[in-house]
């Protein structure tokens, strides 16, 4: 029974392998978790993508995927060790790349939108 079901979950997951092996995207130096913060309304518990926003880091720009239309969104990201700073604003679902200075540091990305705020952080 664990060998079938070992094999059931393999079988789940290989369409998942394969469309991640051919995006570009997912060979990004780095991938960056964006959470949410402070909801401006409850979140459901049960659902599986609890944050609508994906970030990667690669060729001295941040990549950013609204999966969802957020409506209007304020992005913020700053070099906390430096205190440079880059800011966007953007709306519905779209991607959208920020060319940062590539400076070592610590990272911090925030996003404002009107139904919640999100938070990530990265290393260079």
């Amino acid at each position: 029974m664990k060998k079938v079901f070992l094999l059931l979950l393999i079988a789940a997951f290989l369409p998942f392998v394969e469309v991640c092996a051919q995006n570009p995207i997912f060979g990004s130096d780095i991938v960056i978790t964006i959470k949410p913060t402070k909801p401006k309304q409850p979140i459901n518990p049960f659902s599986l993508n609890v944050s609508n926003i994906e970030a990667y880091y690669g060729n001295g720009a941040i990549t950013i995927i609204f999966n969802e239309d957020l409506g209007n969104a304020d992005i913020e990201v700053t070099n906390i060790t430096t205190g440079d700073a880059w800011m966007d604003s953007v709306s519905g679902v779209c991607n959208t790349s920020i060319l940062l200075s590539g400076d070592a540091g610590h990272y911090s990305i925030t996003i404002y939108t009107s139904e919640c705020d999100y938070y990530g952080e990265f290393e260079l």
